[in-house]
């Protein structure tokens, strides 16, 4: 019988800790530290790299490449926060971030990039407006 939220055996349920999911958070897709993912991946959902990853990412919201994770790859979202290694592009729509631990061999591009003291970066970063990082170009009017 379970009083005050303890149970009698060792068939506890899990803490919100072990399973951060939430009631009506958004849903993510997380591959895992001794996973390897090799393809494509899009979507409108957060991603959390925390294994091996070869391909491209492309998603409407967050990507984070853990301390640990890699990505050998183009990545496009909202914003991106790594903490891992990528072997690419990374291009946010919002933001960009780069962690202490971070080793990046490729251009940054976002509106704002933040880059924490300790992160390596082989590439360049470019600042730039929405519309840049997504990679379209500015919007010309021609006269006739």
């Amino acid at each position: 019988m379970a009083i005050f939220g303890k149970t009698d055996g060792p068939a506890a349920v899990p803490s919100p800790a072990e399973h951060p999911v939430q009631t009506g958070a958004p849903a993510a897709s997380v591959i895992g530290a001794k996973a390897r993912f090799v393809g494509e991946l899009s979507g409108d959902e957060d991603v959390a790299v925390h294994g091996r990853f070869e391909g491209t990412i492309d998603v409407s919201r967050r990507v984070q490449v853990a301390q640990g994770g890699e990505v050998k790859g183009d990545i496009h979202a909202r914003s991106v926060v790594v903490g891992g290694r990528v072997q690419g592009q990374v291009r946010a729509d919002e933001r960009a971030e780069l962690l202490a631990s971070a080793s990046v061999q490729g251009d940054v591009r976002a509106p704002k990039v933040v880059i924490a003291e300790g992160a390596q970066l082989q590439g360049s970063v470019a600042m730039s407006s929405t519309a840049s990082a997504r990679g379209a170009a500015p919007e010309r009017s021609e006269e006739k």
